[in-house]
């Protein structure tokens, strides 16, 4: 039988310095905690894949969440360091390592009991990973809708075991942040301190997003130095004060900054094969570099 001192032995041998148990299936009423009016277009599945994360086991009776931590305190980087990056985006892309952890964790369940079934879930899945974590015990909300956990802060990604070992499921946290609208004052589309986040004015979107940008638009982008995503409301958040070096090896190998110039002899092919392991990489080249020419004082002048 898998129990908690199991599942936390584990976790351990693994390096994984948070983890909490959501129930499944999920509350009745976790769809006024996931539905929304205005859908961000990069959230994946109906309401009724987010509900069922689209599993496949035939038994699932509990969720193993995990947070991978990814922050670098200032003292642990190279001095004068360039950044252009935001900090999910220094390292290799969670996307990538995260599942390889959970695999790991998913055997290691497997070796003990051969029966137990699992499946990951890592972003990229419908599942609500964020509500999945508050249901764990995991953190609270913000008002910039990140899940702060008590050590971690919001610097963390979020990666699910779906499993059929029957856990009893952790207690949500008790609380909200410390409601300062730090996050709502500062951020740079003003997409923040409204019941629906104005996902199509925040930088972090506006920065994926693809084609032609107007000029309140481009206005937002150049409000920050990153030509991917944005860190702000992060940034100014009094729950990431002293915040801890992540634990984790693979987010420790830091790059913050690719230039443009490089970029630009690039084919798409090479340019795949060059930065396809970062998390920046999906929307491809052309997008980077029609952020740096709006954002990047330096290199639009080279392009003069």
């Amino acid at each position: 039988m898998i129990t908690r001192n199991i599942i936390n032995n584990i976790a351990k041998q693994l390096n994984i310095p948070a983890i909490g148990i959501a129930p499944w299936p999920l509350p009745k009423n976790a769809s006024q905690f996931i539905d929304t009016n205005k859908p961000c277009p990069f959230i994946n599945g109906t309401l009724e894949e987010r509900l069922t994360g689209n599993t496949q086991l035939i038994n699932p009776r509990s969720a193993i969440v995990c947070l991978f931590p990814y922050y670098i305190r200032p003292e642990d980087m190279p001095a004068n360091q360039k950044i252009n990056l935001p900090r999910y985006a220094w390292g290799p892309d969670y996307h990538l390592v995260i599942p390889n952890y959970l695999t790991r964790f998913g055997n290691a369940l497997q070796a003990l009991d051969k029966t137990v079934e699992f499946e990951i879930h890592c972003d990229t899945s419908p599942l609500a990973d964020r509500y999945m974590a508050y249901l764990a015990g995991l953190g609270v909300f913000g008002k910039n809708r990140a899940l702060i956990h008590p050590t971690w802060g919001s610097y963390t990604s979020i990666g699910t075991l779906l499993t059929s070992c029957e856990i009893p499921a952790d207690t949500p946290m008790e609380g909200t942040c410390l409601n300062c609208h730090s996050c709502i004052k500062a951020c740079p589309g003003q997409s923040l301190g409204t019941p629906v986040f104005g996902y199509d004015t925040c930088k972090s979107y506006l920065t994926q997003k693809k084609g032609h940008l107007t000029d309140s638009e481009i206005a937002t982008l150049q409000r920050s130095s990153l030509i991917w995503g944005c860190d702000i409301c992060q940034e100014v958040c009094p729950h990431n004060r002293n915040v801890p070096t992540t634990p984790i090896p693979e987010f420790q190998q830091i790059d913050p900054y690719v230039n443009p110039i490089d970029l630009e002899s690039l084919t798409n092919k090479t340019f795949k094969a060059a930065f396809g392991h970062r998390a920046f990489a999906w929307r491809g080249k052309a997008t980077l570099l029609r952020n740096a020419q709006i954002i990047d004082k330096d290199y639009s002048s080279k392009d003069e």
